[in-house]
This record gives C-alpha cells, sequence and structure tokens, in this order.
C-alpha cells in the first residue's frame, strides 16, 4: 500500500454498495458499485464475476451485495439522483 492510499480508501468503510448486471457477450456480468455516502460523485465500479443466466446473477449480485455492504439491512443512504455512471 503506498502511502495516503488508505487515507483515499477510507471511504469505502462506509460506502453505499450497489449492484449492476449487464449482458456482455452472452453472459451476464455483475458489478458491485461502491458510492461514498458524503460525496455521491465518488464511485468505485468492481466488476465481480460473469453468468450464463440473468437469474444466477441476480441470486449472486444479491449475496454480493449483502456480504459488502456494511449495512446489511440494504437500506438506501445516497438518492439515486445524486450519482451517474455511465459506460461510456
Amino acid at each position: 500500500m503506498r502511502g495516503g492510499e488508505k487515507d483515499d480508501d477510507a471511504w469505502l468503510q462506509d460506502a453505499e454498495v450497489q449492484t449492476r448486471i449487464e449482458e456482455e457477450r452472452g453472459r451476464w456480468v455483475v458489478s458491485l458499485v461502491f458510492i461514498d455516502t458524503n460525496n455521491p460523485s465518488r464511485v468505485l465500479v468492481n466488476e465481480i464475476a460473469d453468468y450464463r443466466s440473468r437469474r444466477l446473477a441476480e441470486i449472486h449480485a444479491r449475496n454480493m451485495q449483502l456480504t459488502a455492504a456494511k449495512d446489511t439491512r440494504g437500506t438506501q443512504k445516497v438518492k439515486k439522483d445524486d450519482y451517474d455512471i455511465n459506460n461510456n
């Protein structure tokens, strides 16, 4: 870990975690989206895995989200209009 990196990543401890499922080349790709609750414009998208069906991707995405989120109840911390994730 480089100097200062620990402080730069500290926001991830309290970040809201959402999932994103997208079809790519016939597979369903699951990504975790970490959103800074204090600065919703700061996001980190981490591609996790891909699955052969959307249903499998949804099951695994939900499990990963609950594991990664500090607030396991899944309550919304950030308003959806506060951030915009563009794949382009």
